[in-house]
């Protein structure tokens, strides 16, 4: 059985009982990385992942309707692009910094959201020892030992949360990730030492420090009272191991807080001997 901290350590995964639940379930935070580093996982994690008849993430990861759904949300509207929404140095700058990266590939930057070019560039800049991301890595095991595998969100829900920051603000954070690429690899650095420490309140700090209430709310708060009832309707029918963004789990209005709101007994787990995957 693995030791039990209280809620309040610095852990990434919660035991979450009382109220009407049946079983305990589990509340995992993850990385979207690749980085072998953020896959040591404790006997404790795969403990309450194997105890779990139900493996939750945003987004149930198909790749197949996944690049469908994606389709349809990626490209800005018509009329506009990358270069209408930057000057001519600005433009001739990014390009060519996308092209060094990209290769081929920069040929849809014109078209595509600048915050979806941001998001190939750093993934190309960052380490990718394992084939997906951790939060990937975590339902293909779920499917291996025949678990339910589902999505608490929809792509269209986490697409019009993106669409609240303007396209101007994403081309102006596309332009400043190109003017500062080692700033941007030091950032990943320490966020994944952040997340081996299990410090989530600093992860949480940094990933949506610069952000404007607005945009935290759209991309944070009010997810995360979505998230929670929909987990707990997950959780009242099956013993579920939820794995989502580590910065959703902290704070007063984080997911942690929203579940012992509505009840329910939030325990960390702590870490018993952490082994590489």
């Amino acid at each position: 059985m693995p030791a039990y901290a209280q809620a309040d350590s610095t852990s990434l995964l919660y035991e979450i009982s009382g109220g009407a639940l049946k079983k305990s379930s589990y509340v995992f935070g993850t990385i979207h990385l690749r980085d072998k580093r953020v896959f040591q996982l404790s006997d404790s994690t795969w403990y309450c992942f194997n105890a779990s008849e139900v493996i939750a993430g945003e987004l149930r990861f198909n790749k197949k309707e996944m690049k469908e759904a994606a389709k349809k949300e990626i490209f800005m509207p018509n009329g506009i692009t990358l270069q209408s929404l930057l000057t001519a140095e600005e433009y001739t700058k990014v390009k060519a910094y996308a092209k060094s990266v990209l290769g081929w590939k920069v040929i849809i930057i014109d078209r595509i959201k600048p915050l979806f070019t941001s998001s190939l560039l750093s993934d190309a800049a960052v380490k990718s020892d394992m084939k997906y991301p951790l939060d990937v890595y975590l339902q293909q095991e779920g499917e291996k030992k025949k678990k339910a595998i589902v999505g608490i969100e929809t792509i269209q829900e986490q697409m019009s949360a993106i669409d609240t920051i303007s396209l101007e603000e994403q081309a102006q954070m596309l332009l400043d990730y190109v003017n500062n690429p080692s700033d941007s690899d030091a950032e990943v650095e320490r966020m994944i030492l952040l997340y081996q420490q299990g410090r989530l309140i600093d992860l949480y700090n940094m990933v949506y420090a610069e952000l404007d209430d607005k945009t935290e709310a759209a991309m944070l708060t009010n997810r995360n009272y979505v998230m929670v009832d929909r987990m707990e309707n997950m959780m009242l029918e099956r013993s579920t191991f939820v794995a989502i963004g580590s910065a959703h789990l902290p704070g007063d209005k984080g997911v942690l807080h929203l579940l012992q709101e509505k009840g329910y007994k939030v325990r960390a787990v702590a870490a018993n001997c952490i082994r590489p995957n």
